[in-house]
């Protein structure tokens, strides 16, 4: 009777063990699966704001916030293109989710969007853009050819139709060669006569090559401005993320104020400026105006054209 007792015994413990276990399995079974459903909703929400932006001076603080970690911690994420129509054509085929560019290039975007967009104003090119020759002006007017380097499909146009009008050359001169400012950066001195539309730092070497400026964005009636554009699309997918790329524009600029060559030698991986003077040099040739729109509400009041983006405020402290 009591072996009896003690088998009945036995196996009650374990039929209980067994409900324990079978419980237990179905808690964790259960946490995994909200794991699983979490995380994959996360991931969803967390890919990265894209920013497409080539090694123009005034898209250095992107590339300082990134050094700094300061895009990785707020899910902004750089494209970093050899040229200004790359990370056009980066951006027209949705593989990026901002421009950086200028006018020229966001004004060929934004025409094509339903809904308007914004922009953050980041600088004008106060003599940042170049045009380089092997010629003076008056052996240009001469030759019958013109080989000319050029982005064909960004500001580099406007900055050679200034040019040509303001010195009298024909388009019938122009051989228009469509080619990287890293490719341009790295002409030899050519035999023929040639003109090479570039900007900051790519000029650098093509003048120890020997290369000298003819015309640049100096001219007072040439209005160069640099701007992030962000489409409504992206407003509506990345709020707080423009909003953090907004305020990482001010950390930035800050940062470059108060500590210039700390400054330098963050972004100097991705420029290889020569030293602290050429950077300087670069600095001089941009005029900020992230915290000054005025030059810009100013040529919108005179211009024709009504459809403009819409200006993202300043951070302020």
């Amino acid at each position: 009777m009591a072996t009896s007792i003690l088998m009945i015994m036995k196996v009650q413990n374990i039929i209980v063990w067994s409900v324990k276990m079978k419980y237990k399995i179905k808690s964790v079974l259960a946490l995994i699966l909200l794991i699983i459903f979490f995380t994959g909703c996360d991931s969803k929400q967390t890919r990265p704001m894209l920013i497409s932006t080539n090694l123009w001076v005034g898209y250095s603080p992107l590339y300082y916030a990134q050094e700094k970690g300061w895009l990785r911690e707020n899910n902004i994420k750089l494209i970093r293109t050899v040229s200004l129509a790359e990370s056009l054509n980066t951006f027209q085929n949705r593989t990026s989710d901002v421009l950086c560019g200028t006018r020229y290039e966001i004004q060929k975007v934004s025409q094509n969007e339903s809904k308007p967009g914004s922009v953050i104003l980041l600088d004008r090119s106060n003599g940042g853009d170049y045009i380089l020759s092997n010629r003076s002006l008056d052996e240009l007017k001469r030759a019958s050819k013109i080989d000319v380097f050029m982005e064909i499909e960004s500001v580099n146009s406007i900055l050679l139709e200034f040019f040509m009008n303001m010195h009298g050359l024909k388009s019938s001169q122009m051989n228009l060669i469509n080619s990287s400012q890293i490719i341009n950066s790295k002409l030899p001195m050519k035999k023929n006569a040639t003109l090479i539309i570039t900007y900051e730092p790519y000029n650098i070497k093509l003048e120890k090559q020997g290369y000298r400026i003819l015309g640049s964005t100096k001219e007072p009636d040439l209005l160069v401005i640099d701007a992030m554009y962000i489409p409504h699309r992206t407003k509506q997918k990345f709020t707080k993320e423009i909003d953090r790329v907004n305020f990482i524009m001010f950390q930035s600029l800050k940062a470059l104020k108060e500590n210039p060559k700390e400054y330098f030698q963050t972004i100097n991986k991705y420029y290889e400026y020569a030293n602290f003077t050429e950077f300087e040099n670069s600095l001089n040739s941009i005029e900020w105006i992230y915290s000054n729109h005025s030059l810009v509400i100013k040529n919108r009041k005179e211009s024709s054209t009504k459809n403009f983006p819409k200006l993202i405020k300043p951070y302020q402290e």
